[in-house]
């Protein structure tokens, strides 16, 4: 895959400028000219962002736009001959991503495009373990074989004076269970397990002592030493206490049944006694008898009284119709001949109404002074039962009176007693708990530190200046050669050779040249061999891209470097496979002609 152009809108002083691309281009200019801004423009493409901005912050990207708009087409080449184009917009209010063919993902092609190094000098100002980790982790190659793991971790740890060295190897190898990859993927995955280990670890070891802090040991108890007889007696003696709260109680509550007794007998007597009671008993069904007698001849009396009443009724009629009948309307004399005799029964007859009435009305008063006799009655007779039935309740209460506790001490005492047992009981349970979590403790801690003591060993052995170190003596060996390659064609010196001082010596390693049998750090060498150097370095590191689009941008890269060597440099990336080069610089090639791109 290959960069083919690039349109740029907004960056800096770019106004609607493309630009094509081969496959070795170098752009070159004044300074201002807008040579960097070619190279910013494909990063953020590729990137979404500019390095050395804040990612994901549209702020930070219009600080390059003097028109507060940003806007970029990149267009690539695969190996198949389709173009992919990836086009970003960025405005005050929104960022905009197309890609086409639409729904092509780039993923692929961004996600491993960040291994070539940005800033060299930022990198080779890193520490030097920093600069041995990155090499071993993200430049040198995969290295095959197998590791006996059982023997690296035994060996590690022959120093230390361990009585079970058998039980730590099996937790080591625990630990390394599931290990996979390459040997160098495995020995970094094992020291990061280390590592991670010792952090629980000495977490562990904090708690474990925290458990101990907080546990609690009475030196003074000279108690009773078995918790069940401890336990006994306090039941014994909870027993003999509530005994007496049952009897305090009842005594007390007795105290206030025998006042109520006292109340009802009196109000019993104010009642008349049993002989009252009696008496309203016996007098109850002879009222009741009465009662129903006046009903039936209050009933009796009604009936005639109906009687007269339609009596007087119908001769009313009668009389008023004057002898006429109501059909045909024709007098009837033998009706009123009887008209007088019929006047006269009537007033006898309402006479006879009258004197019912008042009979009814008498007997109904008589009846209703029954009824509230017997009302009265059945109600002193329902009050009577009342106060026998509490009476015989109260009686029973006292009878079930409970038994005073056979013992001389009172609550009091037993209360005392009862808090001394329980005392002596939590200060036995917790001298008990301490013992048994301070043996638990002990053994653990003892676990714990035989771990922590392997572990600091095995996290050595593995780490940069360890075991990474002597599996990638090979591999680092290979990339030097690889570099001095590309570093003699370039500089047309045989006697020039990459080298890389790795030991296992903490923060020794460092790279540079070896001249004239030499050795020369990076930092010490010309500006040109730093140039060369980090050419050749760099295009080891972008053959070893994941990525499908291997392109190296370099910006000022030939400024410090003659026209001989330049020329030789070009030549030598002409035979380059499967890596575009695009640069930029203030220096004219003239030896390059046919790879100068103008701007």
């Amino acid at each position: 895959m290959k960069i083919k152009s690039i349109y740029i809108d907004g960056l800096h002083n770019a106004v609607t400028r493309t630009y094509t691309f081969g496959d070795i281009v170098y752009i070159f200019g004044n300074n201002g000219i807008g040579k960097s801004t070619i190279l910013q423009a494909i990063q953020f493409a590729l990137l979404g962002y500019i390095p050395g901005t804040a990612k994901n912050s549209r702020e930070a990207l219009l600080r390059h736009s003097p028109k507060n708009m940003i806007e970029v087409k990149l267009s690539l080449a695969t190996d198949s001959g389709e173009d992919i184009m990836i086009q970003r917009k960025v405005t005050e209010k929104d960022t905009k991503v197309t890609i086409l063919p639409e729904g092509y993902d780039i993923s692929h092609i961004t996600s491993d495009i960040e291994i070539p190094i940005f800033n060299f000098n930022e990198f080779v100002g890193q520490t030097a373990n920093k600069l041995k980790e990155y090499f071993i982790k993200n430049i040198l190659p995969t290295t095959d074989g197998e590791l006996d793991w059982p023997q690296i971790l035994t060996e590690s740890i022959l120093d230390c004076n361990f009585q079970d060295r058998d039980t730590v190897i099996a937790y080591g190898i625990k630990l390394l269970s599931g290990l996979d990859g390459d040997v160098l993927d495995q020995v970094v995955a094992a020291n990061k397990i280390f590592k991670e280990e010792q952090s629980f670890n000495k977490a562990e070891l904090q708690r474990l002592q925290g458990t101990v802090t907080s546990l609690i040991y009475y030196d003074d108890y000279a108690g009773p030493t078995n918790v069940d007889e401890l336990n006994t007696q306090i039941i014994q003696v909870k027993e003999l206490r509530d005994q007496w709260i049952r009897y305090n109680s009842a005594t007390e509550a007795t105290k206030s049944t025998q006042e109520e007794l006292a109340k009802l007998t009196a109000t019993m007597d104010k009642m008349g006694g049993k002989d009252n009671y009696d008496r309203l008993v016996a007098a109850l069904p002879a009222f009741k008898d009465k009662y129903t007698k006046v009903s039936e001849v209050i009933s009796g009396k009604q009936k005639e009284l109906a009687a007269v009443k339609n009596s007087i009724a119908a001769a009313d009629g009668i009389i008023k119709s004057n002898g006429i009948c109501p059909y045909t309307k024709d007098s009837c004399k033998s009706i009123q001949a009887k008209i007088e005799d019929l006047r006269n029964e009537t007033v006898n007859s309402k006479a006879t109404a009258v004197t019912l009435a008042e009979e009814i009305n008498t007997r109904t008063i008589i009846l209703n002074e029954l009824n509230l006799k017997i009302r009265k009655c059945e109600s002193k007779i329902s009050d009577f039962m009342k106060i026998w039935d509490r009476i015989e309740t109260l009686n029973k209460l006292t009878s079930d009176l409970p038994q005073k506790p056979d013992t001389d001490k009172d609550i009091y005492a037993l209360n005392a007693e009862l808090e001394m047992l329980e005392q002596s009981l939590n200060k036995l349970q917790a001298n008990i708990r301490y013992n048994e979590t301070i043996e638990s403790i002990t053994k653990r801690k003892y676990e714990v530190e035989l771990q922590t003591k392997a572990l600091a060993n095995w996290v050595k052995k593995t780490d940069t200046n360890g075991l990474q170190t002597t599996l990638m003596l090979a591999p680092f060996e290979e990339l030097a050669g690889t570099m001095t390659k590309y570093i003699q064609k370039m500089y047309s010196n045989s006697d020039l050779k990459a080298h890389f001082n790795v030991s296992s010596k903490a923060n020794s390693f460092s790279f540079g040249l070896v001249r004239n049998g030499t050795y020369i750090p990076y930092d010490l060498l010309s500006s040109g061999e730093k140039c060369l150097y980090t050419l050749a370095l760099m295009i080891c590191i972008t053959n070893r891209s994941k990525s499908p689009l291997k392109v190296m941008l370099l910006d000022d890269a030939f400024d410090h470097l003659d026209s001989h060597t330049i020329e030789t440099t070009f030549a030598t990336l002409k035979n380059v496979d499967g890596i575009q080069f695009i640069f930029a610089g203030v220096k004219e090639c003239d030896n390059a002609k046919d790879i100068v791109l103008v701007v």
